[in-house]
């Protein structure tokens, strides 16, 4: 059976990050230092305990639905942001790292919000609607 070379140059990527980031899962806690966080889904609607953000001001939420982690950050007392951790260039899973949020591949740059810092991106990170409710915040990914 033959592979098209990009479709071979992808795994071969996967599988040596794989074997780079001593094979991180997502129970665990996060491989860029950023916890995994609990939620219970609600229809569209995934509910994270505002406990989640008591060690750390970010957290990611293992949404397989969308292929990637969700990120949701706190910015200051009831204020957070949620976005996807794909890179809206190639596709390639993006870092929460300190101020900002970088792609391990070709070097784009967000802001913790999504907005893009640095190319080659063009784009920002998909978004998702955020509210606070009670000891709850709720990520709309509907």
């Amino acid at each position: 059976m033959a592979v098209e070379r990009r479709t071979f140059l992808k795994r071969a990527r996967n599988v040596s990050l794989g074997v780079a980031v001593g094979g991180c899962l997502p129970w665990v806690s996060g491989c860029a230092g950023v916890p995994y966080a609990d939620f219970r889904r609600s229809g569209n609607v995934l509910r994270v305990p505002r406990a989640a953000f008591a060690t750390s001001p970010g957290v990611l939420l293992n949404f397989p639905d969308e292929g990637m982690p969700i990120y949701v950050h706190r910015h200051g007392e009831g204020r957070y942001s949620a976005v996807l951790t794909r890179c809206t260039h190639q596709g390639c899973q993006v870092d929460p790292d300190q101020d900002r949020i970088r792609c391990p591949c070709h070097g784009s740059e967000y802001s913790l919000d999504g907005r893009v810092l640095q190319g080659p991106a063009e784009r920002s990170l998909t978004r998702y609607a955020i509210s606070v409710e009670g000891d709850e915040i709720l990520v709309e990914v509907g």
